[in-house]
């Protein structure tokens, strides 16, 4: 069975592995090369993933290569490091747990 893979950073990853996609986290741009390679030697993704920050400093072999392979498909992530959010962390975990279960709910500092 083909799959889709996901090669990010460890905080991208989860978020991956939460929605039930396959990923591996790679702690540099050397790592997600090893990885990329091994998923294409095993032969089962279809499609992979990876963040373009590491796509960017592979080697320029290493990327001639990728332009040249057909199958499996693979997609460069735009991710960013840094998240903002207008509103305190504290108010959309709130938002988050209203909406999911129905009920607002107070958080009592303790």
């Amino acid at each position: 069975m083909r799959t889709c893979r996901v090669i990010a950073d460890a905080d991208a990853v989860v978020g991956f592995r939460l929605a039930g996609v396959e990923a591996v986290a790679a702690g540099s741009a050397e790592e997600a090369e090893r990885l990329l390679r091994k998923c294409l030697a095993e032969g089962s993704a279809s499609l992979i993933l990876i963040q373009q920050a590491f796509l960017e400093a592979f080697s320029e072999g290493t990327r001639r290569a990728l332009e040249r392979i057909s199958v499996p498909l693979i997609i460069p992530l735009p991710l960013t490091s840094v998240w903002s959010r207008e509103e305190p962390t504290q108010d959309y975990l709130l938002s988050l747990i209203r909406r999911a279960i129905g009920y607002r709910m107070k958080i009592a500092k303790g």
